[in-house]
C-alpha cells in the first residue's frame, strides 16, 4: 500500500487551491476561538439547521448556554492546543473534510473538521469538528485471566517477536510500546465490559482494550497494525484467550484468524474477510473496515449487477485487489464484466447520512453509460467466477 494511494483515493476536487481554503477556514475558526473573538467565529460558521452527525462541542456548549459562554470556555482549551495539518478530502466541490493532529501536553488526537459552502465562488464556513474515530485502532480481547503480568507478557513476546515491544501496567491499566517507532499501544484490563457483545465468545468473561492513534501514512499503518497484532496474539495465549472483537465494525476476530494475521500468511481474500465486513444501507452494498488499513471503501447500490449477491461479490473481489495492489485505482477506471462495465467513482460522504467514511473516503460503482466513449481508459477485467448467476 504505496502512498500514491492517498493521492488516487482522495475526493473529486478539481484544484488545489480548494483544498487550501478549506483548511484555511478550520485554521481560522480555532484563531477566532483562541482570541473569544465571538464575531469572527459567528462569520466562520455553518449556520444552517444540522442533523445529530453534525454537532459538535461548540454547536452543543452554544445551544445550551449561548453563543459568548461557549466561545469564551473553548477559548481557554485552544490557547493550549497545538493543531498539525495532515490531509483535505474533498467530497464535493462545495464540501470537505480537514484532517488534523490536536496535541496536548501528553495527548495527541486524531480530528476531523467538515466544512461546507454553498456554492464554489462563496467561502468555506465550519459545519462541525470532532475527533477521527476512524483513524483510531480498538480491539477487545475475551479472556479468563483477572489481571496482567506485564513481566511475563514481555517476555514472552520477545521470544516469540524479538525486543519489539515492552508491556508496562499499572492496576488496570498500561501501556505496550514499540522501542523503535515510538509506537504506542493504551492497554485497559481485564474488566467486565457493561454489555458483552453478542458475537465473541466468552460472555460472563473479561476483556482486554487495546486501543491506539494509527499513523496518517498508510505504509506506516500497516506495520504499525502488524506490530499490534502480533502483540494482540500474545495477549490471546498468555491470558486464556477465547477471541477477539472490534468495536468499529462490530466484528468478532477468531483466535486462528488472528493467529494467522500476526504471522502474514492470509490470503488476500482471507485478510479482506479479516479486516472488513460487506454492510447494507440505504440501498447500497458497502465495505466496513478497508480504511483502518489506509484504503477507501468500495460500495455499490445493492441492485447494481441485478441481485445483492452478485454485487457483493464484486465487492469483494475489488476489496482484494486493493489489498494486493500497490496502487489504488483511480476513478474513471473502467471494469469490464461478461457483457456489461462499471465505472470506479467518487464515492459518498460516509455510508449513513451525517457519518464518513473518514480520511481514506470511499471509492463507488457506477453502471457504463451505454454512450460511454471508452477512449483510453484505464480498463480492469473482472474474472467470469466473480459474477456467475
Amino acid at each position: 500500500m504505496s502512498a500514491s494511494g492517498q493521492t488516487a483515493a482522495s475526493g473529486p476536487f478539481p484544484a488545489e487551491s480548494a483544498s487550501h481554503a478549506a483548511a484555511d477556514a478550520a485554521r481560522a475558526l480555532r484563531e477566532a476561538l483562541r482570541k473569544a473573538d465571538v464575531e469572527a467565529a459567528q462569520g466562520l460558521r455553518w449556520l444552517a439547521p444540522r442533523p445529530p452527525g453534525e454537532r459538535d462541542l461548540l454547536s452543543d456548549l452554544a445551544a445550551a448556554e449561548g453563543l459568548t459562554p461557549a466561545i469564551q470556555r473553548l477559548s481557554r482549551f485552544w490557547q493550549r492546543a497545538e493543531v498539525r495539518l495532515e490531509r483535505v478530502r474533498g467530497i464535493t466541490p462545495c464540501e470537505a473534510e480537514v484532517y488534523e493532529r490536536l496535541q496536548l501536553p501528553g495527548e495527541s488526537l486524531p480530528i476531523v473538521t467538515l466544512v461546507r459552502r454553498d456554492n464554489e465562488s462563496s467561502r468555506w464556513r465550519v459545519v462541525c469538528t470532532n475527533e477521527a474515530y476512524d483513524e483510531r485502532f480498538v480491539l477487545w480481547i475475551a479472556v479468563t485471566a483477572e489481571a496482567v503480568d506485564d513481566v511475563r507478557w514481555t517476555r514472552a513476546f520477545v521470544e516469540r517477536h524479538g525486543p519489539h515491544g515492552e508491556l508496562v501496567m499499572d492496576g488496570a491499566d498500561g501501556v505496550l510500546g514499540h522501542p523503535d517507532h515510538g509506537w504506542l499501544v493504551h492497554v485497559r484490563g481485564p474488566f467486565l465490559p457493561a454489555t458483552w457483545p453478542e458475537v465473541l465468545p466468552g460472555e460472563g468473561g473479561r476483556v482486554i482494550e487495546l486501543a491506539t492513534a494509527l499513523s496518517p501514512d498508510p505504509a506506516d499503518r500497516r506495520a504499525q497494525l502488524d506490530w499490534m497484532l502480533k502483540g494482540a496474539r500474545v495477549f490471546l495465549e498468555e491470558l486464556d484467550g477465547q477471541g477477539a472483537f472490534v468495536p468499529a465494525h462490530d466484528k468478532l476476530v477468531l483466535a486462528q484468524a488472528l493467529a494467522a494475521a500476526a504471522d502474514g500468511t492470509l490470503t488476500a481474500s482471507q485478510e479482506l474477510r479479516f479486516w472488513a465486513r460487506i454492510e447494507e444501507g440505504d440501498g447500497y452494498l458497502f465495505t466496513s473496515g478497508l480504511r483502518q488499513l489506509g484504503l477507501p471503501e468500495v460500495e455499490a447500490p445493492k441492485e447494481l449487477l441485478g441481485s445483492p449477491d452478485a454485487t457483493a461479490r464484486l465487492l469483494r473481489w475489488l476489496g482484494g485487489t486493493l489489498l494486493e495492489s500497490p496502487t489504488v485505482p483511480s476513478f474513471g477506471t473502467e471494469l469490464v464484466l461478461d457483457d456489461e462495465s462499471v465505472l470506479l467513482v467518487a464515492g459518498r460522504r460516509g455510508p449513513r447520512r451525517g457519518r464518513s467514511y473518514g480520511r481514506w473516503g470511499a471509492m463507488g460503482l457506477v453502471r457504463t453509460d451505454p454512450a460511454f466513449d471508452r477512449g483510453s481508459r484505464t480498463r480492469m477485467r473482472v474474472p467470469d467466477a466473480v459474477t456467475e448467476r
